[in-house]
């Protein structure tokens, strides 16, 4: 099955990450059509508990096999917010990638919750708090591709590892596992910092 496929089926309203981080984080508050990250609630909310912002993570992964995506690679950009390429590289890249676990994060609070609250701001801090969460985005669950493989490919063929850096420097977000298999496929393994997508409100 197709990443996309998945996300319709499985966990409709995802919003796939432009470029993420480890701040992207349940509780963050992003900018509703971009995805960049603006703050997080407990600043807008600062009488709530601490508790509140604690998220919990799955134990297990919402996928069973593997699921495949691709796309052209471009400078700068990581795929599913993990690995991309840098410099200035001429040839055209593509990669293919295999994920085999899927997990999420939750905040402990629903909409139901949590919605009432941000809007009474609109009453108490209608020029301060208020815009700072008024058509924003408001992420209840983040996403992580947690183990995946990736193979990049020139022309319909596969690079191999030292081919690969040749042409541009390989990215991998700090913290996360990786290796290679066969000197031509990024393993990604025990990532679940920074998610590749977001599920949440708009205020």
């Amino acid at each position: 099955m197709l990443l996309t496929q998945f996300i319709r089926k499985h966990i409709p309203g995802l919003r796939i990450i432009p470029l993420s981080t480890e701040l992207y984080v349940p509780g963050c508050v992003l900018d509703r059509e971009k995805l960049r990250m603006l703050g997080h609630c407990r600043q807008v909310l600062p009488d709530e508990p601490e508790s509140s912002w604690a998220y919990t993570k799955s134990d297990a992964s919402i996928i069973y096999g593997n699921i495949s995506t691709g796309r052209k690679m471009d400078s700068g950009v990581r795929v599913l917010g993990v690995v991309g390429l840098r410099g200035g590289f001429s040839q055209d890249i593509h990669v293919h990638i295999d994920v085999s676990d899927i997990r999420g994060a939750a905040l402990p609070l629903n909409q139901m919750e949590l919605q009432p609250k941000l809007n009474e701001l609109r009453r108490t801090d209608r020029r301060g708090k208020w815009r700072q969460v008024n058509d924003r985005l408001i992420v209840l669950e983040t996403f992580y591709a947690s183990e995946f493989k990736a193979a990049f490919y020139r022309k319909n063929e596969v690079l191999k590892k030292a081919e690969l850096e040749k042409i541009s420097a390989v990215d991998v977000e700090a913290d996360v596992e990786f290796s290679w298999l066969k000197d031509h496929t990024l393993v990604i393994s025990c990532n679940d910092k920074v998610p590749f997508g977001v599920r949440g409100f708009v205020v």
